[in-house]
């Protein structure tokens, strides 16, 4: 196969592994915590699976909390539209509108993750190096949506698609964070091998071992060498079958059976 078609094949097969992980995601969120909410506000996250996920008397974390779960929703339901080709050239008015509407969600989302993280007792969202990791990727989701607004605004399309893609990978770190790990728990039961400390690293790789993928692919965009577009399209291809075990089975293991605990 041509190096160039392997590369727009192993970049769709990527994509739509991704779209679909992303929207089931999207769809525990919204069906798993939405209800939660909608059924017994607040106090609802008192019974989710997030240690000190409800807290007495903290109204404004609370609130905050719920607005935070609300907007991943459409982050990660509308993150993959922005990346499709025929919808930003046939229908730009809507590429653009949530376009911004995600750029305002994953900015108030950074923020108020940053908040939440060093406000509420540990383990909300896990222990002080994960928090750190968690600290890091939100001030990178705030400094790459700011590079993306700065860069549209000044009609520099293909910067401006460059720090987007780079804003998406970011973004989605929290669920890079669930699927590679449960990747791991499957090569884990395999193997026979546990390693402690897994969950504590991966909280970083999420989103650094994305984004060197990202540059990875850019830097055979750019250099269109035969050697290194085949090297990129086979990590492509290796990192879709990795994440599709993973979605998998957090779907089956983790999102289904807690919706199903609701019904």
């Amino acid at each position: 196969m041509n190096p160039n078609h392997y590369l727009r094949f192993s970049t769709t097969a990527w994509f739509l592994v991704t779209l679909i992980g992303q929207w089931l995601f999207a769809a525990y969120i919204a069906l798993y915590h939405g209800t939660l909410l909608l059924q017994k506000g607040l106090l609802g996250m008192s019974e989710t699976h997030m240690p000190n996920g409800y807290i007495e008397g903290d109204n404004f974390g609370n609130t905050l909390l719920a607005i935070h779960l609300i907007t991943a929703t459409v982050i990660i339901a509308g993150g993959p539209l922005q990346l499709i080709p025929q919808i930003r050239n046939r229908f730009p008015k809507f590429h653009r509108y949530l376009g911004r509407l995600y750029l305002a969600f994953v900015f108030f989302g950074a923020s108020g993750g940053l908040y939440l993280i060093w406000t509420r007792p540990m383990p909300s969202f896990g222990n002080i190096y994960q928090n750190i990791a968690i600290s890091i990727e939100a001030l990178l989701i705030i400094t790459f949506s700011i590079l993306a607004l700065k860069y549209a605004m000044a009609r520099k399309i293909p910067m401006h698609q460059k720090w987007a893609l780079r804003l998406f990978i970011v973004a989605s770190g929290v669920w890079f964070l669930r699927i590679g790990y449960m990747a791991w728990y499957f090569f884990e039961g395999l193997s026979g091998i546990q390693f402690e400390y897994f969950f504590d690293i991966w909280s970083y790789g999420s989103f650094i071992v994305p984004l060197a993928i990202l540059e990875l692919y850019f830097l055979a965009i750019r250099k269109k060498q035969s050697s290194l577009t085949t090297i990129t399209a086979s990590v492509l291809i290796i990192v879709s079958i990795i994440m599709g075990i993973g979605i998998s089975i957090a779907a089956i293991h983790m999102w289904l059976p807690r919706i199903i605990e609701l019904m």
